[in-house]
């Protein structure tokens, strides 16, 4: 039996946080970055649903700032979670995983109201309940 598809909305303080800092450029005088930031935040308040990570017995799909990324289930290995890090300072943690015929592991935007453990969790279920055994790539 295939699992139903899953829709996870993106997560509800990002986008407005994303405003704020937006608005905070604004005050700095710096426009050209400010307007940019403002126009896409201010999208995701108004209309998240396509800023969202849906999951369906093709593959999962969701969207980073000006591009949809869609991968099939059998070309994605196992998800796990990664901390992010910027000049050795920990950000925060997220979910990746490996693209087939990449070098470099794929990250999650962010992890849709759900602990990254919990995401990392449900996408690999998902994964293993549509793919058979012998077609997952680890």
């Amino acid at each position: 039996m295939e699992p139903a598809p899953i829709h996870l909305p993106p997560g509800a303080a990002r986008p407005y946080l994303g405003v704020l800092a937006a608005a905070l450029l604004g005050m700095a005088g710096k426009y050209l970055l400010a307007v940019p930031l403002f126009i896409y935040f201010s999208a995701q308040i108004l209309y998240p649903a396509p800023f969202a990570l849906d999951l369906d017995v093709e593959g999962l799909t969701f969207r980073t700032v000006f591009k949809k990324h869609h991968y099939r289930w059998d070309e994605v290995g196992d998800f796990t979670v990664r901390s992010v890090r910027v000049l050795g300072i920990t950000l925060g943690r997220t979910v990746a995983f490996r693209v087939r015929g990449r070098s470099t592991e794929q990250a999650l935007p962010e992890t849709y109201r759900l602990s990254p453990q919990e995401l990392a969790a449900l996408l690999n279920r998902y994964r293993a309940a549509v793919l058979p055994k012998d077609r997952l790539l680890n």
